[in-house]
């Protein structure tokens, strides 16, 4: 991906065109207010009275439910951003209905919504980071709901660490889940997509041999935190890539599959930046194909 096409000045000057200023601070402010009503009510009280107590009465339809629920919050989330929010999200490509690993850019708060929307088999598991699991409403209940395993990003993980992400990775290889995950491990700031963190990613690979889609977004970077998303979130187009099924790699060749998807995904985001085409081509023969037959 050369400068020209991954710098970021078409999504600014993009951002500008939605509008700037007051009035787009005082939307943003006004979606804020509603979603925060939306997770203290039916997101956090909701899913303590009425999920919960679901998952106890039926634990052998807990995935299910779960996953009715994950779906519900996106469906909800994208709605409140569209109606309150002015937020437009297009998505080209067939999003994945099977047990798959899906693999996203990180460059948002919406990209959770984005990717639990985009999985339309069985229910998403996210690794999450730990301090996200305790004194967040909504958010560190769902972590436990969904059973998602929690992470430090740490150079040398804990046991519990190592064990909550093996047991992510046996429930996909069984075609228990749809596993998703941002390999770049935290959001960037101006867009473009970072190195991956392979540990994760070269553990999931080796171990569970699943069909892999990839999802690329563009459009939220300059929202990538609270503070900046109050003043910048509303008025938002956020365009978004979904290409897949691979086939998973030979255990020979994981580090070149890798590199081989961030390179695709790196080209996606600047074909979507571009705006030359309404549909990026899917991988030319030799790429992530290939590099997965060998």
């Amino acid at each position: 991906m050369n400068a020209d096409s991954s710098s970021p000045s078409t999504s600014r000057a993009h951002s500008r065109a939605r509008g700037t200023g007051l009035a787009r601070t005082l939307r943003s402010g006004i979606f804020f207010f509603v979603y925060s009503i939306f997770t203290l009510t039916i997101f956090d009280l909701g899913q303590r009275l009425i999920i919960w107590p679901a998952v106890w009465l039926s634990p052998v339809k807990r995935r299910a439910i779960v996953r009715r629920w994950l779906r519900f919050l996106a469906k909800i989330s994208l709605w409140i951003s569209r109606v309150f929010g002015g937020v437009r999200v297009t998505t080209d490509g067939t999003a994945p209905t099977e047990s798959c690993l899906l693999v996203m850019n990180h460059q948002s708060l919406l990209d959770i919504t984005i990717s639990v929307h985009a999985a339309r088999g069985p229910q998403a598991v996210i690794p999450t980071r730990e301090r996200y699991g305790h004194g967040i409403p909504g958010i560190s209940s769902l972590t436990k709901l969904g059973r998602f395993p929690l992470v430090t990003q740490q150079p040398r993980p804990s046991k519990a660490e190592v064990a909550g992400l093996l047991q992510a990775v046996k429930d996909l290889s069984n075609g228990e889940t749809t596993l998703i995950i941002y390999p770049e491990g935290h959001r960037t700031t101006d867009g473009t997509i970072l190195p991956f963190m392979r540990s994760g990613l070269r553990l999931i690979l080796q171990r569970a041999q699943r069909p892999i889609y990839y999802i690329v977004s563009d459009g939220l970077w300059h929202a990538r935190t609270i503070k900046q998303a109050i003043h910048s979130y509303a008025n938002s187009h956020v365009s978004v890539v979904i290409r897949g099924p691979f086939p998973p790699p030979d255990k020979e060749h994981i580090d070149e599959f890798i590199d081989e998807l961030h390179a695709r995904m790196s080209a996606t985001l600047a074909e979507i930046r571009s705006s030359t085409s309404s549909s990026p081509p899917q991988p030319a023969a030799g790429e992530l194909e290939a590099s997965s037959a060998r």
